[in-house]
């Protein structure tokens, strides 16, 4: 299914470079392109899987140049010693970072993974981040617009949490083309169990 959607993007893509369409059908094809991307995104916030179940991994170099971030926290207890990390790969490179803080929340790693991650990325960059946090992807996709019209406050009138955290994501993303997308924790996924494992090393090497 990724695979199809992919050739199918990139078939598009091609030959709207080739043949743009006229004016009278630029609204036809505006929405074609964002009907495949929803689709794509809907794929890579079940894990970018197949219909199979197999993993696919989502290539971006080429026309579609970007990059793919994979990023998870960790902290034991919660609160308490935490760590995070991340994988940035683009180009057939991968990088890993990782970090630490001696007090924490499991929330507060979530953020700074992804935050840190972001900020390697040059401006005006597409990526993709996959993370296992509902709290990250909702707080970015669904919340972040309510909270900063509110004054940085919740519905119930309540201060956002980590505010700071998620002030810094969002000017992050400004300067960025950034897509979200969900994958469950501890289900197998490679690069969110390898986040995990670095997230969970850097945490216990300070204690």
């Amino acid at each position: 299914m990724l695979k199809n959607e992919l050739k199918h993007l990139e078939s598009l893509l091609k030959r709207l470079r080739e043949e743009p369409p006229p004016p009278e059908r630029a609204e036809e094809a505006r929405r074609e392109l964002e009907r495949t991307a929803a689709r794509l995104e809907i794929i890579l916030a079940r894990g970018g899987q197949d219909s199979d179940g197999a993993q696919t991994r989502l290539s971006l170099d080429g026309d579609g140049a970007g990059y793919r971030i994979w990023c998870d926290g960790s902290c034991a207890p919660n609160p308490g010693p935490g760590g995070w990390a991340a994988i940035i790969e683009n180009n057939g490179q991968r990088q890993e970072i990782s970090g630490a803080a001696p007090a924490s929340t499991n929330n507060i790693m979530e953020l700074t993974a992804a935050l840190e991650a972001l900020r390697l990325l040059p401006s005006g960059a597409q990526a993709v981040l996959t993370t296992d946090s509902r709290y990250l992807k909702d707080g970015i996709t669904k919340w972040l617009p309510g909270w900063k019209r509110k004054g940085w406050r919740k519905a119930d009138g309540d201060p956002v949490l980590n505010q700071p955290l998620w002030a810094a994501l969002d000017e992050t993303i400004s300067r960025l083309d950034v897509k979200f997308a969900w994958v469950r924790g501890h289900s197998g996924h490679p690069e969110n169990e390898r986040c995990d494992e670095l997230a969970n090393k850097a945490r216990k090497a300070q204690l």
